[in-house]
């Protein structure tokens, strides 16, 4: 009982904190956890459900997972994988130094432009595509976040009558900025090197929103690197924002949420609260009246390097063409590492992490979009998690480009 009040005192610190000044995260780490058994998943579990701790990846029934605990917290924490049995090891062993490493990286490589040596504000994505000036590529406002920044779509099309489309979205979680680059890498690929694609472009529409969380990701720029949530206020509560993958409609309020305005897998209100999740929910919805039909739907994410398919809301439930689906992503996550190396893992969700209700990609799969999939990015291995040095996002986007054109190949297989 002293052990969980301490932890309440020092996790109600933290959330009257985090909205004062810049957090520098001095001191933090990241343990990597493995679970060999249930027992240690549920020890796991726990963990996450209290929300006492930032989980960096979804617990995993079987395999690592990775937690940042503040400096108060790593005593405690040692203690808990211990006294369970459980292997750990230290990933990141000061979170605030690995921040001060990415910000200097930044700065060098940064010169106010878009580039993808380093990782641009979103001014700098605004400019970009708003000055972007190609014949196959048209850029839109589909809706405003919170803070009323503008939500960018950027369709790549031939012209005529709607084609199958596909739909890509990137850093619906602020903190997650290697998903926005990889997306921005590839709506700069199509525009500048178009040949390669032109029988692609020919079959399909290719739809990509490269940041769907502005707010977040200037917020997780400027004041707190770990930033996860959008910015909305919530009344009664001094706590900001929501877990925008937790508000989608589809199984809201399920397992992997919850209710309290302060944790980072918050709900929201109630489905699609949140402008940014309204506004792709209205985008799909208008394009549709229009006669556009989607075929896929990838959404961004990072990081543990895998390729996640329905159902995600919870274990063992599968959609009727889910060897489809199976089928996709291992021909995708084949042709991805094939590029440098890099190994993922595909399946049903919740069966390799834990059931995520009110999620995006389960939300499109419900709606009739036929391929869904959540791609979590790069790294696993190499200590740095979600901040991954600049010097990864081409060679991460080039392997995610590779899975991503087989999507679109079986998409212009699938009959009408």
């Amino acid at each position: 009982m002293k052990f969980l009040l301490l932890l309440s005192v020092a996790f109600l610190a933290f959330v009257h904190a985090k909205e004062m000044g810049t957090r520098t995260y001095k001191g933090y780490q990241v343990f990597t956890v493995k679970v060999t058994n249930p027992a240690q998943f549920e020890v796991v579990k726990s963990l996450y459900d209290s929300d006492e701790y930032d989980f960096w990846t979804t617990p995993r029934k079987l395999g690592a997972t990775d937690i940042m605990a503040a400096p108060e917290q790593i005593k405690q924490l040692g203690k808990i994988f211990a006294e369970n049995g459980m292997q750990f090891v230290v990933k990141v062993k000061d979170v605030g130094n690995l921040i001060l490493e990415e910000q200097a990286s930044n700065k060098r490589s940064s010169d106010g432009r878009i580039s993808w040596t380093a990782y641009p504000s979103f001014a700098e994505i605004r400019d970009w595509l708003t000055s972007i000036d190609s014949p196959i590529a048209e850029v839109s406002t589909i809706g405003y976040t919170h803070e009323n920044r503008p939500i960018f779509v950027v369709k790549f099309s031939t012209g005529g009558a709607p084609k199958k489309s596909i739909l890509i979205d990137a850093n619906i979680h602020a903190r997650e900025w290697i998903a926005g680059a990889t997306a921005t890498w590839i709506i700069n690929e199509l525009v500048t090197n178009p040949d390669p694609y032109a029988d692609i472009l020919a079959q399909v529409d290719i739809y990509i929103i490269p940041m769907v969380n502005a707010d977040g990701f200037e917020w997780s720029r400027a004041r707190d690197r770990m930033w996860r949530k959008t910015r909305s206020i919530r009344s009664g509560s001094s706590c900001i924002g929501c877990d925008p993958n937790r508000n989608f409609a589809f199984m809201f309020g399920g397992e992997g949420t919850s209710p309290d305005p302060c944790s980072n897998t918050y709900t929201g209100a109630g489905p699609f609260s949140e402008p940014e999740t309204a506004a792709i929910r209205d985008f799909v919805v208008a394009r549709e009246s229009e006669g556009v039909k989607f075929y896929a739907y990838m959404t961004f994410h990072s990081y543990s390097q895998l390729w996640l398919l329905p159902w995600g809301y919870t274990q063992g439930v599968y959609p009727p063409d889910y060897a489809e689906q199976l089928s996709l992503g291992q021909a995708s996550i084949a042709a991805l590492e094939a590029v440098h190396g890099t190994a993922y893992q595909t399946g049903q969700g919740a069966d390799i992490l834990y059931g995520v209700g009110g999620a995006s990609d389960d939300w499109a799969k419900d709606h009739g979009i036929k391929y869904t999939a959540t791609i979590e990015m790069r790294d696993t291995e190499e200590g740095y998690g979600f901040i991954l040095p600049a010097d990864q996002i081409i060679p991460n986007a080039e392997e995610v480009w590779a899975g991503l054109l087989v999507v679109f190949q079986r998409v212009i297989e699938t009959p009408v």
